[in-house]
């Protein structure tokens, strides 16, 4: 199951943000989506699996 998370950030914190999902969700991690709003402030989408797939031979 795909669950994402939101979080809000000022343009220099975004590549902390980034790099925390990154670091904190790895292989699960599906997308990341960054939308600015109308005061430049940024909400960043993280969308990562809630479980890894399990491989069956």
């Amino acid at each position: 199951m795909e669950l994402t998370v939101k979080r809000k950030a000022f343009l220099e914190e975004l590549p902390e943000v980034v790099a925390g999902a990154v670091e904190e969700y790895g292989l699960r991690l599906k997308r990341i989506e960054i939308k600015e709003d109308k005061k430049g402030c940024y909400t960043v989408l993280i969308t990562y699996e809630s479980e890894l797939p399990v491989r069956r031979s």
